[in-house]
């Protein structure tokens, strides 16, 4: 009986340590298996809903969008053009106007030049009526990295029209850099490449027509869409690759006149249509705005961008909206300018909304406080209202 005993016992522990086994080892697959499950990926950017068509009768034609005179009609159509070319008809609301003006007073209560400020204020929540509001929003005013947002959309037109050849993939690194941190560097190298071109020495003749017809196709490319008297053909600087702390030689150029150099030229009415057909899914192709939807995504929680000292958020639309709501934004500044383009939406959808703010002053470039309180008052101004009281 003792050693019958002790032979049970032995077979029972190599039992029990086999079925332990087994468990450890399905639980160690159910992890593996498990795995791209947990992972957490960014949450896909929104998509407006296309706008509703209305009857004439209550069609308002917006007066501050409806372009001058369409560049297409004078000139033949480029082969390298922005998709687009009817500009969006959102209809024009009072409402939003009284929520615009008030932005303005915010600007100015902190002695900031209301003569040198640019807003759009467009409203896409409810599907039946677009709406827009803005203050000197067809203004020409310098963007300073704004200009990126349409670098990004010429990119990905000239990836699709085969303009560029090599793989999307080997731009994955510039364009990040470019869009996520507004790397100039990286802008530089991209803007090169849509207009194959190069930085250098000066040039002459007619090498120096044929380098300032390829970079200036940049403009002609949203010019040619209804974007009128855009400008968008100088880099932004420091470029450090190439050691230059502003233009030299043939883009000092481009920039003619020294005492009225040609600067980077855009109307907030321009940045507010192309983010808006990037979420309309319209810009380039419905897989390029997406794509670009994603670049402009930004993360509001604190602990995202508090410790980045090359966050976009501190001192912008971004700081003073709560963070869990959608935000996209591409900024721009220098010593003398603030300028930002974005696109926020709440998860509830109550307010859905562009706004575009440009400030060309050097008292914007120094103050951090009135892109903060001009957002979070358009926020809530829209998010209390809702979509549902359209005026």
């Amino acid at each position: 009986m003792p050693s019958r005993r002790r032979v049970r016992t032995k077979f029972s522990r190599l039992k029990y340590r086999n079925i332990l086994c087994l468990i450890a080892g399905a639980i160690a697959f159910f992890w593996v298996v498990t795995i791209p499950f947990r992972i957490r990926r960014a949450p896909e950017p929104p998509v407006i809903l296309p706008q509703q068509a209305v009857s004439p009768q209550e069609t308002l034609s917006p007066p501050t969008i409806e372009p001058s005179e369409n560049l297409a009609d004078r000139q033949s159509e480029p082969t390298f053009s922005y998709n687009i070319k009817t500009p969006p008809n959102p209809v024009y609301s009072q409402e939003l106007q009284g929520i615009v003006d008030e932005a303005v007073k915010i600007a100015t209560s902190k002695g900031l030049p209301a003569e040198r400020l640019s807003i759009s204020l467009f409203d896409v929540s409810n599907s039946q009526s677009h709406t827009f509001a803005g203050y000197q929003n067809q203004t020409l005013r310098f963007p300073a990295s704004v200009a990126k947002l349409f670098w990004m959309a010429a990119f990905y037109a000239a990836i699709e029209k085969g303009i560029i050849t090599q793989r999307e993939s080997a731009f994955k690194n510039d364009l990040e850099q470019m869009m996520r941190v507004s790397n100039n560097d990286a802008a530089s190298r991209l803007l090169d490449k849509i207009t194959d071109t190069k930085s250098g020495g000066r040039l002459a003749g007619e090498e120096l027509q044929t380098w300032l017809k390829k970079r200036t196709q940049i403009n002609t490319f949203f010019q040619s869409a209804g974007y009128n008297d855009l400008r968008i053909s100088t880099k932004n600087y420091p470029i450090y690759y190439l050691r230059q702390e502003g233009p030299i030689g043939r883009d000092l150029q481009l920039r003619g006149d020294a005492s009225v150099p040609i600067r980077n030229q855009v109307t907030t009415d321009q940045a507010a249509r192309l983010i808006y057909e990037i979420y309309t899914r319209q810009a380039v192709s419905s897989v390029a705005s997406r794509k670009m939807a994603y670049l402009l995504t930004r993360d509001l929680d604190p602990k995202a961008w508090k410790n980045d000292p090359l966050n976009s958020i501190q001192g912008f639309l971004g700081e003073s909206l709560p963070p869990n709501i959608y935000f996209g934004s591409k900024v721009g500044y220098t010593s003398k300018s603030r300028s930002e383009a974005a696109f926020v939406r709440t998860l509830d959808d109550r307010a859905i909304y562009i706004l575009v703010v440009f400030a060309d002053d050097p008292a914007y470039s120094k103050d951090e406080t009135a892109f903060p309180a001009i957002s979070r008052y358009v926020f809530d101004r829209l998010n209390a209202r809702g979509p549902s009281n359209l005026q």
